[in-house]
């Protein structure tokens, strides 16, 4: 092919692919409320579990609808990455000869389904775990009287200290809701760890259950957008690390550099791999950071396995 050629091979592929994200972006749109229920379910099931209020704010008005919008946008991107991945790899395999070509078919299925591994090993796997480390992190600080500034805090008064506790009916507590409550009477929920009253056909949160001791508190905010852009952002780093493997084994394929040649460079390799993983990430804490390397260095273990595996079936069989 010439390079005129070359070009607009090129050209009309970046159209396909544009036009295939506007499709997946309208379509995730449509099904919005769906996709960000998933994507906070990790959020609230952390808060719950930790005797947190289980809510994330907003601070603008326009802020939920931006955030649809860049949600449908990468989401779009990500659901439709397999047809932008077959474009990309038909590219490559144009300027390819017909042997070379016959690999890229190969490997585009295994590239496709490895992206989107990494993309559900984030939000099923990382996701969660990495929530739970950072929110759960620290939630109090120590509690200090500060009486060489401020003085002893007084005590409450009281005029008979050892009334004797009231016979009145317990607050009732349940583990989940009951089916039909008296209106107006209260109860607790012990999974959710807060009183609630039935008034009407709703049921309402009367407060939530704190611990006493817990008084010098940091109570975590999530604000709606910077979540959901980090774990968008995170998938998608975590579907084009994942492509490690194939990378290996089609580098092999092509005889650019053989398997144990790659193998001796492992210590450089792993350390190109440290800082693309520290600046694809889009926080700096050494949490998320390991979590995306990890993988990476296993990936890059399986994909020399899987190019001395094809070496060893080409001296068997011959040129292949």
């Amino acid at each position: 092919m010439t390079l005129g050629e070359h070009l607009e091979e090129l050209r009309s592929r970046v159209v396909r692919a544009l036009a295939a994200l506007v499709v997946g972006a309208i379509l995730c749109y449509v099904f919005i409320d769906y996709v960000m229920g998933f994507l906070t379910s990790p959020v609230y099931a952390v808060y719950r579990r930790h005797g947190l209020v289980p809510e994330v704010v907003t601070l603008s008005p326009p802020e939920a609808i931006i955030t649809d919008l860049k949600v449908a946008m990468i989401v779009g991107f990500i659901a439709t990455a397999p047809y932008s991945l077959s474009q990309l790899w038909g590219f490559v395999a144009a300027g390819l000869y017909p042997n070379e070509r016959r690999w890229v078919y190969r490997f585009a299925p295994t590239s496709i389904a490895l992206f989107f591994l990494g993309v559900f090993f984030l939000l099923l796997v990382v996701n969660p775990l990495l929530l739970d480390f950072l929110l759960s992190y620290r939630n109090d600080l120590p509690r200090y009287q500060m009486t060489w500034m401020l003085g002893v805090v007084p005590a409450i008064k009281t005029d008979a200290p050892n009334v004797p506790w009231p016979a009145t009916q317990p607050i009732a507590s349940f583990t989940e809701d009951p089916s039909n409550p008296p209106e107006m009477m209260p109860w607790v929920n012990l999974q959710e760890r807060e009183i609630r009253m039935r008034i009407g056909p709703k049921t309402y949160t009367i407060s939530h259950l704190n611990p006493a001791d817990n008084q010098n508190q940091l109570r975590p905010m999530m604000r709606l957008s910077e979540y959901i852009l980090f774990i968008l952002e995170l998938s998608a780093a975590f579907g084009i690390s994942f492509q490690v493997p194939v990378v290996v084994a089609f580098i092999v394929t092509l005889r650019i550099a053989s398997a144990k040649q790659i193998g001796s460079f492992r210590r450089y390799i792993w350390f190109i791999m440290c800082i693309a993983a520290a600046v694809i990430t889009p926080t700096t804490d050494l949490a998320s950071l390991f979590l995306l390397l990890a993988p990476m260095v296993a990936l890059l273990e399986l994909g020399l396995l899987a190019g001395r595996a094809i070496e060893r079936a080409r001296g068997e069989g011959g040129k292949t």
